[in-house]
């Protein structure tokens, strides 16, 4: 005669159901998390100069000023982020290293320097005879209730966006804050504008998710 098999009640098979999901999610979250931190790559192809752009603004929040990156820079970090975060990213029209603000110019007296003046100050500072060096892949979120929204940027190392932002503020006066920007540029973002996230002051302990090596210094993701 076959032994009797110990029953399970529908409980403790609910319990049973819940460890094994949870479980599941624990490793999925890790996975994610694990694959979001592995360097970011760049390829030679990239690393071509960087040209300075006046932008036509209206809001305060939007740059007068752009340092703008070597074609496909941008592209080839979207890219690796759009595979990883599985979010619905989107990317800026025109990706750049935002200098001034409009809202910064209108405070310190915009009539003070005009778009050629500014473009002048920033090539006298080296922003386009140096390259900027990439630090991290950065990510923030907004607080609740907006917690859906998300930037993904890259901060740089920049001696030269530093000379230039102090040289201004001492052409312009105490209004103009030199630390009111740090060097970053938006890679992409999720139910949110670009403009919604400046001005951008990086804390690189809490922003920082991940670094950024060349070809051939690290795999691709």
């Amino acid at each position: 005669m076959a032994p009797a098999r110990a029953r399970v009640s529908p409980l403790a098979k609910v319990g049973i159901a819940v460890v094994v999901l949870v479980v599941l999610g624990a490793l999925f979250w890790r996975s994610l998390r694990s694959a979001r931190s592995a360097p970011y790559t760049l390829s030679p192809e990239t690393r071509g100069a960087w040209r300075l752009s006046i932008e036509m603004s209206s809001r305060p929040n939007d740059p007068v000023l752009v340092l703008t990156p070597p074609s496909g820079l941008a592209r080839e970090l979207f890219d690796q982020v759009f595979k990883r975060s599985m979010e619905s990213l989107m990317a800026p029209e025109t990706p750049g290293i935002p200098l001034v603000l409009q809202g910064e110019l209108e405070r310190a007296g915009s009539e003070r320097i005009t778009p050629d003046a500014l473009l002048a100050m920033a090539r006298q500072a080296g922003l386009e005879a140096a390259t900027p060096t990439p630090r991290c892949l950065a990510h923030r979120r907004a607080p609740e209730p907006d917690a859906r929204q998300q930037l993904y940027f890259v901060t740089f190392d920049s001696q030269a966006f530093k000379t230039f932002r102090w040289n201004l503020a001492s052409r312009l006066g105490a209004k103009f804050e030199a630390d009111f920007l740090s060097p970053a540029l938006f890679i992409g973002t999720v139910q949110s504008q670009s403009h919604r996230w400046m001005p951008l002051e990086v804390d690189e302990a809490k922003d920082c998710i991940a670094p950024i090596v060349s070809s051939a210094e690290g795999s691709g993701s």
